[in-house]
């Protein structure tokens, strides 16, 4: 039996940009979502195809990078060897199952590159270490590779149609 889901709260779609005001507001709603999920979507393309990859990651403080952890053999590892050009999409639907009003979706549009800097790999390997550390022996494996993603823009997505795009090199500090 399939669960009955709320309908959609229908607005006029538009893309926002923010203001000054509120620019804060929605870099700490992206910090929370990223801060919140495991798991994201990454899509990589090359040889006409695009593919779709569950992976875990985490963000760097100032929201301007994103790294996670690939097998060398993998495809994944392939298509961004070929391909810089990803996107990822982080979501948190699975706590509002009943809800689409109140589900958030990160798309994160960026340029991944496969770390072999030595140091750029045990500082990056450790921030993903910390936040999930059952990955340690992964991220240590030399069949493994660091990838680390700098991010070009992201667009957040609530109440279902409430669209804004940021660039993280307006990052805003207290």
């Amino acid at each position: 039996m399939v669960k009955k889901i709320e309908e959609p709260i229908l607005i006029n779609v538009q893309k926002h940009s923010p203001k000054a005001e509120n620019a804060r507001e929605l870099e700490n709603d992206i910090r929370k979502l990223l801060e919140s999920q495991a798991f994201a979507v990454l899509a990589t393309q090359g040889k006409g195809i695009t593919v779709a990859s569950l992976v875990t990651f985490d963000s760097s403080i100032d929201l301007k990078n994103i790294v996670f952890v690939t097998p060398r053999n993998s495809e994944k590892f392939n298509l961004i060897d070929r391909d810089e050009n990803i996107s990822i999409l982080v979501d948190d639907r699975s706590m509002h199952q009943d809800s689409i009003n109140e589900i958030s979706a990160l798309t994160i549009i960026g340029k991944a590159r496969i770390l072999s800097n030595e140091k750029e790999i045990l500082e990056w390997g450790a921030r993903l270490t910390r936040k999930h550390p059952n990955l340690t022996s992964f991220v240590k494996a030399p069949t493994s590779a660091v990838i680390l993603v700098d991010v070009v823009r992201y667009q957040y997505v609530k109440k279902f149609q409430e669209v804004w795009e940021w660039d993280p090199s307006n990052h805003y500090t207290d």
